[in-house]
């Protein structure tokens, strides 16, 4: 099973990559279709020229001479003349003829250089091929989809506690604008309920995708995608509509976020436990540390499981405090008694910074092996 699953995911990331490079091949000939018309005629003027200076010069003149006449007469620098054209009515007529052409294919060719660069066509290549190289390289990040005003929110908290994040916008306007913003985040401009752009997300390998757009059918249909492409994802959708929750949920959603819900609940609190209300938003807002609510796994042969509160001497971690343990059996003990065991399949719900969350995280993963703790 796990072969298949590597397997799988493995064809996704070369199929990703291969994308990226057809993409890339792509920009490249048209870059190529662009800049050939101008190259040629600023090539086959100079070659007209030199070949006529030649002619006029008589065999005296060197093709460097006949060269350096038609470079001369082209960008019209007024260098002296390498052939002698004063006496000859040829060579007047066709040095006329050189400076209004050149001229004119010189400007072509100035101006379409120079809008080529001033648009950044393959710089843009370049640029989306170094963030698919990026994406492949993410495992276990978030994917937003929609970067309004609830996909900013969402996308400052997963920034503020160092997760790693892909944004999924199909408005070329805020996807400009996040570029600017968020510079190292990667931002792919398309429309999420394509597979073929959340799969370009690393959808295959996140750890969970948000869904924060206005319109409850694309969320229905992204959260169908999500959920076939990767069924161990978590899923959470915004809802404007209440009736939508039920279907987001049947339709695979983890969990599902209603605005005017949430609006209602906080409208509430604001009015009856405002302190509260208080204390929390300081801890989200707040720019000078990075305290949050968080929630650790106690995995299937994690070294720490079997151990009590006590024993896992949480403080070590950046003061981290346990608020609430979730058991296997979907039990919450708030404020768990030092003596209580924590059993695989359990939850902690801690307060602490984010480093804190990390290194507790990592000490209960299985593959570190035995790890020293306190005794009581």
């Amino acid at each position: 099973m796990v072969a298949r699953g590597s397997g799988h995911r493995g064809a996704v990331t070369g199929g990703t990559e291969l994308h990226a490079d057809r993409q890339l091949r792509s920009e490249i000939r048209a870059v190529r279709q662009r800049l050939a018309l101008p190259i040629a005629l600023l090539g086959l003027t100079m070659l007209a020229g030199a070949v006529g200076y030649r002619l006029i010069g008589g065999p005296d003149v060197s093709l460097l001479d006949a060269l350096y006449m038609t470079v001369n007469a082209v960008t019209t620098t007024g260098f002296r003349e390498a052939v002698d054209v004063s006496r000859s009515v040829a060579g007047r007529v066709f040095t006329m003829g050189l400076l209004f052409v050149g001229a004119t294919v010189g400007v072509y060719s100035i101006s379409a250089v120079t809008a080529f660069i001033v648009e950044g066509d393959l710089t843009e290549g370049f640029r989306r091929r170094r963030m698919a190289r990026t994406i492949e390289a993410m495992t276990d990040h978030y994917i937003i989809c929609g970067v309004g005003q609830a996909g900013l929110a969402v996308l400052q908290e997963l920034q503020s506690t160092k997760r790693q994040v892909v944004v999924i916008e199909a408005d070329e306007g805020n996807a400009e604008r996040l570029s600017d913003e968020y510079p190292e985040v990667p931002i792919l401009r398309g429309d999420f309920t394509d597979d073929e752009v959340l799969q370009r997300g690393g959808i295959t390998r996140a750890a969970g995708i948000v869904l924060c757009v206005d319109s409850d059918k694309d969320s229905l249909v992204g959260t169908v995608m999500a959920r076939q492409l990767n069924p161990a994802i978590r899923i959470v959708a915004r809802a404007t509509d209440n009736r939508a929750i039920t279907r987001l949920r049947s339709a695979g959603a983890d969990a599902v976020v209603s605005p005017g819900l949430i609006g209602g609940m906080r409208l509430a609190s604001e009015l009856v436990r405002p302190s509260v209300v208080s204390f929390l938003d300081r801890m989200l807002r707040a720019t000078d540390q990075s305290m949050r609510i968080e929630e650790v796994d106690v995995p299937e042969g994690s070294p720490l499981a079997g151990h009590t509160i006590h024993e896992l001497d949480t403080r070590q971690f950046a003061n981290l405090l346990v608020l609430a343990v979730m058991t296997p059996d979907q039990k919450t003990i708030y404020n768990p008694p030092h003596e209580m065991r924590v059993s695989p399949g359990s939850t902690l719900i801690v307060m602490a910074e984010a480093h804190g969350v990390s290194s507790l995280q990592r000490a209960f993963t299985p593959a570190i092996g035995s790890r020293p703790v306190s005794s009581s």
